[in-house]
């Protein structure tokens, strides 16, 4: 196991505990590694690892946007959608290298891990309207920061919605990170 799929792994049992429907729907396991490969070729492994963790979130009958949050207001993409997400090519992303979304929203906000050859530059957080900016370091930091923001209720429910605590939140970010938020 990597210290991706570790964190995934956190991820899941805090959502569990919160007893977030998502749980049941991600695809789990993800796709194998071969395959993964086949498709992304020379991706930084913790972007290989974030599918074989897990190739989307099913879609089922009666299930809301929201049952669907991975954190709140993301999706967990599956690896054929990820793709076509990046075929559309983005203005900022396809300046910076290669990409692919980690975290889809309903719109076109996203988190994407952007590399070139297989170092990763970072993970850009993309929202519609605002420039896009390499918000973590790595996905393991992106991924520390949300594992944090579940244990110590920064992310939390409150009449059946996925809902965020952005002060609580700016906080997380600084600790773990050591860096002002950006938004």
């Amino acid at each position: 196991m990597s210290r991706v799929t570790n964190l995934l792994d956190d991820i899941a049992a805090s959502l569990q505990n919160l007893e977030r429907p998502v749980v049941r729907d991600l695809e789990r396991p993800g796709l194998p590694a071969e395959d993964v490969a086949a498709q992304i070729g020379d991706a930084p492994q913790a972007v290989r690892d974030w599918y074989t963790w897990c190739n989307g979130t099913a879609h089922r009958t009666g299930q809301t946007v929201g049952d669907s949050y991975f954190i709140p207001g993301y999706f967990y993409p599956a690896l054929d959608e990820a793709l076509r997400i990046r075929g559309q090519g983005h203005r900022d992303l396809d300046t910076l290298g290669d990409w692919l979304p980690v975290l889809t929203s309903a719109s076109t906000d996203m988190y994407a891990v952007v590399w070139r050859s297989d170092r990763t530059l970072g993970v850009v957080g993309v929202l519609e309207g605002a420039e896009s900016e390499i918000e973590y370091l790595s996905v393991e930091e992106m991924l520390e920061v949300f594992s944090a923001a579940l244990r110590e209720g920064a992310f939390f429910v409150q009449g059946g919605t996925f809902e965020v605590d952005d002060d609580r939140m700016d906080e997380i970010y600084r600790r773990v990170t050591g860096r002002e938020p950006l938004y």
